[in-house]
């Protein structure tokens, strides 16, 4: 009886996951990367004080004192994108405003909008052809540089941050927005100010991190990016951790910490304030525990058979003489301990919380059920099954809809605050259809539900940098972000999503290995892996919408964890190879070396960009 206790004890008893070393490793790769993430993450400061234009107020009259060349007007757009404007100069000799262009637009939301004049005068006149517009900031160049009006008492919320202004070429992505930003960021300024809601096309919570940033620190580039390069940074110790849990190796964590601190995407999505980093931290965080349970589930019903074989066999002898049918035999008295279902009650929480950034998290969900179902075959809590889908109900369906609908409190709706009396109730053939009378949380969340599904379904749209899925894992069609003369000569500043060519392509052939040694040697760990990859990655496969890069980014992540178990195998079989996935570690890092210009926005010589293009398709600088 002793002997059995000691057995159990050991089966129990497991040493420390993460030793000293591994907490060093850790914290250099972490320290590193905020280094990196933060450079140049953002200006602090940006034009914030706003003019408004509405229906009562088209007009804004400048006064340069004197007749002058006015070359551009560069126009600090607020929250209202694609503003139109017309542009007239008065002569003083007719007594006439003569018009020097009908039309002209001003796209992008909080970054610098150019809008050509080329024109002397002295009197200019700029008419709002739209009902509403928020002008943040106005600054006019000549031959000389800046020309500032005479008149900015008239229009001061137009002239008080001109410092702001690069007068030069340097109006990069550390002045503005950049990308998806103009949506994404410019919702989390919506939700800071109690605004109508732009971007309904995703769920919110991704965007109420993003608010938070804007809200400690303003609306600038610096505000809205900030939550992402935490994110960015917090995802290395979680992905080491995950690497050491199944690997239970250091070095293998080690590579694949290596890997995903020095992976392109990575650390661009760490610097952009989109919701994609953030439902790829979620994911894996609920992975992360969902691996964890199925490890101390299986310990722990493992060492209570132990236990209690004795019993077991003096009841059905059949019981002690077979392993594989023993769990169905013993009955649970008392439910799993704290150290079993506190990781699946935080997988569950950490789905929730990818499905409230973003819809792509039920995918994620799915491939959670795939391997609860698949444990509970193995493992069929005899006693304990309806407590266990009790405790799953509420973690994995009922926490996950309350998270989806809380983030929707900042949300506001155009149409519901315009004082909407539609009561309407009822399905069409666009799915579920609630009228704009219906203002509470419950009816604005499934409302948005809605347009979401009927928005990704009959999207009809092109994109030059778009990619279809069979693409990504090659790192085929790079997306070019933002590209930005610096100089007005050879030096730009242009910032792509891209993966790290060694990294995903070693990654996929890590996630082969996993799937034919999964397969040949019965090897549970390598399933688990292979599973993950597919299930982020394969119902992509479907989507007839324009898709791009970044929508791999969980699958690219899985498939690095993959590398490193397969890195794992290897070196046990030959411990030379060791050797060579130090020098390609090494690889890695200087890969990202001679990319991170044009994944940074680091001004660099076009040329250099130029001779990045190892493909057709790698357009990394204009």
């Amino acid at each position: 009886m002793p002997k059995k206790a000691n057995k159990s004890k050991s089966i129990i008893e497991k040493p420390s996951l993460l030793s000293r070393k591994d907490c060093i490793i850790m914290g250099i790769l972490s320290f590193v990367f905020t280094i990196l993430v933060f450079f140049r993450l953002g200006n602090f400061n940006a034009p914030e004080t706003y003019y408004e234009i509405n229906k009562d107020n088209h007009d804004i009259v400048i006064d340069f004192g004197g007749y002058i060349d006015v070359n551009t007007l560069h126009i600090y757009l607020g929250y209202l994108d694609n503003r139109k404007i017309a542009l007239s100069a008065f002569n003083e000799v007719s007594g006439a405003w003569e018009l020097i262009c009908e039309q002209q637009n001003a796209g992008s939301v909080f970054q610098w909008n150019t809008i050509p004049i080329n024109y002397k005068l002295r009197y200019l006149g700029i008419v709002s052809q739209d009902d509403e517009a928020i002008f943040n900031e106005f600054v006019f160049t000549g031959p000389e540089g800046i020309v500032t009006p005479i008149n900015t008492y008239d229009y001061p919320e137009l002239f008080d941050e001109q410092d702001l202004f690069h007068s030069t070429y340097e109006k990069t992505y550390m002045d503005g927005t950049m990308f998806d930003e103009v949506y994404h960021g410019r919702t989390g300024y919506e939700f800071v100010h109690g605004l109508p809601t732009y971007e309904t096309t995703h769920p919110q919570l991704g965007k109420c991190i993003i608010a938070l940033g804007i809200k400690i620190f303003g609306m600038n580039p610096f505000g809205w990016r900030f939550f992402s390069a935490i994110f960015g940074v917090i995802f290395i110790p979680l992905m080491y951790c995950f690497a050491k849990l199944i690997s239970k190796d250091t070095f293998v964590s080690t590579c694949v910490g290596i890997f995903f601190t020095f992976d392109c995407i990575h650390y661009t999505l760490s610097r952009i304030a989109t919701i994609d980093i953030f439902v790829a931290f979620f994911i894996v965080l609920s992975y992360y525990y969902m691996y964890k349970y199925i490890v101390e589930d299986t310990a722990y019903r493992k060492n209570t058979l132990l236990l209690n074989t004795n019993t077991l066999s003096s009841g059905d002898n059949s019981v002690s003489g077979n392993k594989d049918n023993s769990h169905r035999k013993f009955k649970y008295t008392k439910f799993m301990p704290k150290n079993v279902y506190i990781p699946l009650m935080l997988s569950g929480i950490f789905i929730g919380l990818a499905i409230a950034t973003k819809l792509t998290g039920v995918y994620a969900a799915l491939g959670l059920l795939i391997f609860m179902v698949a444990h509970l075959i193995k493992y069929w809590p005899n006693g304990q099954a309806f407590k266990l889908f009790l405790f799953c109900f509420f973690f994995f369906i009922i926490l996950p809809l309350v998270f989806y609908t809380l983030a929707y409190i900042p949300a506001v709706e155009k149409y519901a605050q315009m004082g909407s009396t539609d009561m309407t109730i009822e399905f069409n053939e666009n799915g579920l259809s609630i009228g704009y009378g219906h203002t509470g949380l419950i009816a604005r969340t499934l409302r948005n539900t809605n347009y979401m599904l009927n928005y990704h379904k009959n999207l009809v749209a092109e994109h030059y940098y778009s990619s279809p899925f069979y693409e990504w894992p090659t790192v085929w069609k790079p997306l070019l972000a933002a590209n930005d003369n610096v100089d007005g000569n050879n030096l730009v500043s242009s910032v792509s999503y891209m993966g790290n060519v060694l990294v995903w392509w070693g990654g996929l052939l890590g996630v082969f290995f996993c799937f034919f040694h999964a397969i040949i040697e019965k090897d549970e760990k390598a399933g688990f892996l292979f599973i993950s990859y597919l299930v982020q990655y394969v119902p992509w496969f479907t989507v007839s919408r324009i898709t791009f890069i970044y929508h791999y980014l969980p699958s690219a992540i899985f498939s690095m964890l993959a590398l490193g178990y397969s890195i794992k195998i290897l070196t046990e079989k030959k411990p030379i190879m060791k050797k060579i996935f130090m020098g390609f570690s090494i690889a890695v890092i200087l890969m990202f070396i001679i990319f991170f210009p044009v994944i940074s926005g680091l001004p660099v010589s076009k040329n250099w960009g130029l001779s990045l293009r190892w493909l057709p398709e790698w357009i990394l600088v204009l």
